[in-house]
């Protein structure tokens, strides 16, 4: 084993990845794996289950892969108890799973805000409680790590109860985080911006090819959007002893965007907050 996988510390570890199956999950699962941790994976896609199962399979580590939605607590204390059956202990939690859709609040209803709790703040509840009694009853600590967004730190017009969860999610970390952390259970969240994924589709702002390069090089420093493989490298960190101090925060995996906000890189005119005239001009110009 060398310096870094030995200061890491994953290996044998037990890893609850939910949402491990999809577009963000899947790379931080097998990271996770190839980094010498046992993972348990649920996700409520069950084809996607089915397309990651021999990959996974082919990795030295035990594997759990279940077919569960999160927003179901009968189906959340259903995994959890498979996973004592296969490992006996859980080290780290990741959860995945969030999304909402798009519209002003005066144009949504209770059903619709009911739904958007459950899938982002509601099962992080209830899959924290389930791996927390876990890890304090083990004595050993463990790693708690919540995906989140770049909107749990700013505001989400159209898109506000989504963004007013994310921002849930934040501040429960933080308060989980005093709560634990004589049990040295750490928990952190890893707050990503624009990350496409096959569910989404690369064109999803629907933008063609050149447009989606522009508003790139415009609005993320580095000039790209973020893949699942830029996730893992945080994920693992925060999962890692390398990580064995940090708890309460969030890392930033955005590409500067955070950093960023309400600047723009305008062609010609480097980086400005408003629009250069002969932008203005350009975009009011008659079809």
């Amino acid at each position: 084993m060398g310096f870094l996988e030995d200061k890491a510390g994953l290996v044998g570890k037990v890893a609850v990845i939910t949402g491990g199956a999809g577009g963000l999950g899947w790379p931080i699962t097998l990271d996770l794996a190839r980094a010498g941790a046992h993972v348990a994976i649920c996700d409520r896609d069950a084809a996607a289950l089915d397309s990651i199962a021999a990959e996974i399979a082919s990795h030295p580590v035990k594997s759990l892969l279940c077919h569960a939605d999160v927003r179901e607590p009968d189906q959340v204390e259903r995994f959890f108890a498979e996973i004592d059956q296969r490992f006996g202990r859980v080290d780290i939690l990741v959860n995945i799973p969030g999304g909402g859709f798009v519209a002003p609040l005066m144009q949504t209803t209770p059903k619709g805000w009911h739904a958007i709790i459950r899938q982002n703040f509601l099962y992080v509840l209830d899959t924290s409680q389930q791996a927390i009694k876990r890890m304090q009853a083990q004595g050993t600590g463990g790693s708690i790590i919540f995906i989140t967004s770049i909107e749990a730190h700013r505001a989400v017009p159209n898109r506000a109860v989504y963004g007013a969860m994310k921002a849930a999610v934040t501040n429960l970390a933080k308060s989980l985080a005093l709560e634990l952390g004589a049990h040295r259970i750490r928990v952190n969240t890893l707050a990503p911006d624009i990350f496409p994924t096959p569910a989404s589709g690369s064109d999803a702002f629907g933008l063609d090819p050149e447009l989606l390069a522009l508003q790139q090089r415009m609005a993320v420093p580095m000039q790209t959007y973020g893949t699942g493989g830029d996730l893992t490298g945080c994920a693992l960190f925060l999962a890692s002893d390398l990580s064995a101090y940090v708890t309460g925060t969030t890392l930033h995996c955005d590409g500067g965007t955070m950093a960023s906000s309400g600047w723009f890189d305008w062609p010609g005119a480097g980086w400005v907050n408003t629009p250069p005239a002969d932008t203005l001009a350009f975009l009011s110009r008659p079809e």
